[in-house]
């Protein structure tokens, strides 16, 4: 006799109970038997289709990564996942987070309610008192529903599991407090995080680049080899021989370009892989690429799930998008950098073309200055030539080891190099900007706040003030100002000593541009930085101080106020 739905949830309660330590290894099975399909209900809940999941949902690492492109069904079934912990191990607290709390309400009604309604066992575990859009009780155990932008009412719950939904869209100091809450949950809790990605070395990149990068290999029908097919290398489209990467709307209404007979082929044969031989999961498996027991990475492509995202499908998701990035982001699922979106790397480096300038009196004239302060403070200082040549004449770090050094080098260096305009950074603190400028005369130097304002539209990034030494600038505008100038080659660099130059590189090739969502739910572009990003603030500030040499910053009048970049995709 089959076991009833209530009776066969109880046993498994009590067994998960009764074990040592938790243990997620049949999770896959009790979702397909304790929850139904959101399409054809009363039907139970099937993986057909979507057989990758299985090997995600029944892994008990305690921490696990999943980088995807889009309309994969991680949102899904990561709900399920996590009402069946709950359900399981009673007592437990679980934490799901999306980008905006107003995202976070919206998801509980669309994604979350239906799920419990229609689960024989879920059902009677949640009692009418407790069930809102921020927090449900699921018999003994409590699920909270929060976004990381807007009021975030979860930040002081200490969890037990933590899934984190579109983490590059997130606000990463309130994921991080969220993941501070498991600390004393068994064996570190359940930390989940799933997320189209934007860039190398941020968000769900950089965490799935420190995991077990596991990717679902594939058994060419032809040649009978495990092969992993690569996006850049392995996409044939009929009449279009340029890489992938230069494929765009124009290449797809081109009459001799065939989007529709595209087609994967195997890295090792070069054969046709067939719909037939995608989608047969005896023919699909995760390989792990690195031996990671705390830390689980799975990356999803758009052939992983082929009968939903077959290859022609994911080609003509380019005209919904107006950057590629975006395309390569949401619909192939992989990090991408190009000109807008970071400093190329190869135009940073041959940059270097003009000789050494010495620092000393009598250096150069007309130039202008930027100053990143800090423990270690970093200055640039340039000049511009033309309309489209700016030559960056030195660089230089200044660490704080007395009472006043820092300022007595900034006027010592705008006075060799005859500083028309200085901007120094005003935060967090703004007493050295503050004696510089009261050393200088009225206008030449300025304290530099960023701003940052996603509500308005304005014609300009920048807001000067000659008479209190304020500029206010729009930080997304200017860096995008910033790195264009970079990447079209207009600024030329002198020669810098070796460890000089390296920072100067490294700290340009930690900024990144990615789009997040606001507390109003709209996605806006911002520069973020993966690791130490001082030289390309000083850049920023320099490249500030050149504007300002514009005659119509010259009176105390407001020209605009600054603006946010949005942009417009499909979600």
């Amino acid at each position: 006799m089959a076991m009833h739905a209530e009776a066969r949830a109880l046993l498994d309660r009590v067994t998960a109970q009764l074990q040592a330590a938790r243990d997620l290894t049949r999770s896959a099975d009790w979702v397909a038997k304790n929850t139904a399909h959101p399409k054809k209900f009363p039907a139970p809940w099937t993986f057909e289709g979507h057989e990758f999941q299985v090997g995600i949902m029944n892994d008990s690492r305690p921490k696990g990564s999943i980088r995807k492109c889009s309309q994969v069904g991680m949102s899904e079934v990561s709900v399920r996942l996590m009402l069946a912990l709950l359900s399981i191990y009673q007592g437990y607290t679980g934490i799901y987070t999306l980008p905006t709390t107003g995202f976070a309400r919206k998801f509980a009604k669309s994604r979350i309610d239906p799920v419990i309604s229609k689960s024989a066992v879920l059902r009677p575990m949640v009692p009418t008192e407790v069930d809102s859009s921020e927090l449900k009780q699921i018999g003994d155990s409590f699920l909270y529903i929060t976004g990381t932008y807007g009021q975030v009412s979860a930040i002081s719950v200490p969890g037990d599991i933590l899934f984190k939904d579109e983490v590059d869209f997130s606000n990463p100091v309130v994921l991080s407090t969220f993941s501070s809450r498991l600390g004393h949950a068994e064996g570190g809790g359940v930390d989940r995080e799933f997320s189209t990605p934007t860039v190398h070395g941020y968000g769900i990149s950089e965490s799935f680049e420190q995991s077990s990068q596991a990717y679902y290999m594939v058994k060419c029908d032809k040649c009978g080899s495990w092969e992993l097919p690569d996006f850049y290398q392995d996409i044939v489209i009929p009449g279009f021989d340029q890489s992938i990467v230069e494929f765009d709307k124009a290449a797809l209404r081109d009459p001799q370009v065939r989007a529709d007979d595209a087609y994967i082929r195997c890295p090792r044969c070069h054969h046709p892989l067939s719909a037939a031989n995608l989608t047969d999961p005896a023919k699909r498996q995760w390989v792990e690429k690195v031996e990671n027991k705390d830390h689980g990475g799975w990356q999803v492509y758009p052939w992983d799930v082929y009968a939903v995202n077959p290859i022609a499908r994911t080609l003509k998701y380019v005209n919904d998008y107006e950057r590629l990035a975006d395309w390569v982001n949401f619909k192939v699922g992989l990090p991408f950098e190009d000109a807008e979106t970071a400093f190329v790397p190869d135009v940073v480096k041959a940059m270097f073309q003009l000789q050494h300038v010495p620092a000393r009196r009598g250096a150069a004239t007309g130039c202008v200055m930027g100053v990143d302060v800090g423990k270690t403070s970093h200055l640039l200082i340039g000049k511009r030539m033309s309309p489209t040549r700016f030559d960056l004449l030195h660089a230089e770090r200044i660490t704080q080891t007395s009472e006043g050094r820092l300022v007595d080098r900034i006027l010592e260096l705008a006075d060799w190099f005859g500083a028309s305009k200085l901007v120094i950074d005003a935060m967090p603190d703004f007493s050295t900007p503050l004696y510089v400028i009261s050393r200088l005369p009225m206008g030449q130097a300025y304290a530099c706040y960023y701003m940052n304002n996603p509500n308005k539209k304005e014609l300009d990034d920048l807001r000067a003030d000659p008479d209190t030494g304020v500029v206010h600038a729009f930080r997304t505008g200017t860096f995008d100002t910033t790195v264009k100038a970079v990447n079209t080659g207009q600024v030329v660099a002198a020669q810098l000593d070796a460890a000089e130059r390296k920072e100067f590189e490294d700290h340009l090739g930690a900024m990144k541009r990615v789009n997040k969502e606001s507390a109003s739910g709209e996605r806006v572009a911002s520069w973020v930085a993966v690791k130490a990003d001082h030289y390309a603030h000083a850049l920023n500030y320099l490249m500030i101080a050149d504007q300002l040499c514009d005659e119509k910053y010259g009176s105390g009048s407001v020209a605009c106020l600054p603006h946010a970049a949005k942009v417009r995709m499909k979600s």
